[in-house]
Parts: structure tokens; C-alpha cells; sequence
């Protein structure tokens, strides 16, 4: 079996969805992540914060392997990561949405989303390629599968506009929808906040609740809106300088004067 079937087939063990541990990245002389050890359970909303150029995003690329740690390991259903392709990702059930939509201009809000879906698709490129009746019938199916994400994120009358036409927060939620369609069991979200306004902010909160709570799927978030990290997460994990530095529920995040010095100074 290859590495990615062995992955699919092992049995999850425990509470912990996901395990990073001591995993360390460094780019020539720059330390961008530094032992860093934490997991995630399942069923979890956990937020994960920092000053800006804290490791949050390399971290996240390590998760996603675009980038392969010089040290540690990260654990999915215990099972490690380590020789897995950025390709292998999303059939193993991890999603991802990036800081700016990264959205197909040329196509519509439908076909963004089944670009998400078509990650789960058992189609042979001959099945394509010969529009077989199998092929024909899954290709059905992940049209209603991807139909169904734009309505969970509330977009399901905008699914033949141009994804171009629609607002920043539209798009965000479009990129969304797309990594829902791949109906992943961790959903990684790298600022999903950032250029909204208040009044969608406040959604963006009740939609991420609804992830969790309609669809089973644990959610690993990187965001600097404070009030939406402190108000949705079950655990808050602050990176300073490459290096875990608290750990633990949001009130006792919040309160720990390691987090308060990183954001403000050791003068505040």
C-alpha cells in the first residue's frame, strides 16, 4: 500500500484530531518555528495567535506541506505526515482557506466550489476524458455536493455569477464553500476576518460555530481579530518568535503575562 493508502485506512486513536510536535522550521539564519508542540482534539475550535511574523503561516504551510520541517512531526489520526505530498493533503481530509481568496477568475462561483469537491472525486482522467456513465454520475453528484456548501455559507442564488462580480466577503466565504465541498475532518482558516467589517465578522463567528457544530469538522484558525479568536475557540495557542508560548482556554490565555508582553511590550 502507499503511504497515503495506509493513511487513509488507519483508525483514529484518541481524542487528538491533530499532534505537532517540536516541529522546526528555519529559512538560512531565520528561526521560524522553534520546537513548536501542540495538538488539536476533535470536534475543536482552536485559535491560533500571535504578534505578526510569530511562525503562524509558515506553521500553517507546514500542516498543508508546502514546506517540510527540518525537525519534529505532524500527526493526523496518529498518523504522520512526513511523506506525504501537498497533493496528499486534502484526500487525508484537511482543508484550507489562505489570507487573500485564491479564487479561478475566469470561472463562476459554482465551478470554484466543485474545484473543491473534484479533490474527493474517484474519476479516472479516461472516465473524464469519455464522459463514461460513472464519471457521468459522480460528476453529478459533486455538483449537488458543492451546491449544498454554497447554501451551508449562504450563497447558494450567486452559484452562476462570475466569482469576480462579488465583494471581498462574498469571495472569502466562496473559498470557504470550496474547501467544505472536499469534506475535510480539519479545517485549517489563515485570517478569515481580515478585510471584513463588523457586521461580518459577526457572521463569519456564527458560520465557523456552524462548521463545527453542523459538520463534525474540527477547526484550526489563525487570526488577528482578537474578539472573534476569544469568543469562538476552546483553546487558544500563542506563537511568539517561532516558540509556543501559552497553551491552554481563552481566559487563561488572555490573562497570562507572556501573551501580554509579546503583543505589547514589557512597557504597556
Amino acid at each position: 500500500m502507499t503511504e497515503l493508502q495506509l493513511l487513509k485506512a488507519a483508525d483514529p486513536h484518541g481524542s487528538a484530531l491533530l499532534e505537532i510536535a517540536d516541529v522546526t522550521m528555519r529559512f538560512g539564519g531565520i528561526v521560524a518555528l522553534e520546537a513548536v508542540t501542540f495538538s488539536v482534539g476533535k470536534g475543536r475550535i482552536v485559535g491560533l495567535i500571535g504578534p505578526n511574523g510569530a511562525g503562524k503561516t509558515t506553521l500553517f504551510n507546514c500542516l498543508s506541506r508546502l514546506y517540510r520541517p527540518m525537525r519534529g512531526d505532524i500527526r493526523l489520526n496518529g498518523q504522520s505526515l512526513g511523506r506525504c505530498a501537498p497533493s496528499d493533503i486534502a484526500a487525508l481530509g484537511v482543508g484550507r482557506t489562505f489570507q487573500a481568496p485564491t479564487l479561478f477568475a475566469s470561472m463562476s462561483v459554482l465551478d470554484n466550489v466543485k474545484v473543491g469537491a473534484h479533490a474527493r472525486s474517484h474519476n479516472t482522467p479516461l472516465a473524464d476524458a469519455l464522459t463514461l456513465p460513472l464519471g457521468r454520475r459522480e460528476e453529478q453528484e459533486l455538483d449537488e455536493v458543492s451546491r449544498a456548501k454554497l447554501a451551508f455559507v449562504g450563497l447558494e442564488t450567486l452559484a452562476n455569477r462570475p466569482v469576480t462580480s462579488l465583494s471581498l466577503g462574498a469571495r472569502k466565504r466562496v473559498e470557504l464553500a470550496r474547501a467544505l465541498a472536499a469534506e475535510p475532518t480539519l479545517l485549517l482558516l489563515d485570517e478569515p476576518a481580515g478585510g471584513l467589517n463588523h457586521e461580518e465578522v459577526a457572521e463569519l463567528g456564527t458560520l465557523i460555530r456552524s462548521i463545527r457544530d453542523r459538520l463534525g469538522i474540527t477547526v484550526l484558525l489563525v487570526e488577528h481579530h482578537m474578539g472573534l479568536v476569544m469568543s469562538l475557540s476552546d483553546q487558544v495557542v500563542v506563537l511568539n518568535f517561532g516558540r509556543v508560548i501559552a497553551d491552554g482556554p481563552p481566559d487563561e490565555v488572555r490573562a497570562n503575562p507572556a501573551v501580554t508582553e509579546a503583543y505589547l511590550g514589557t512597557r504597556h
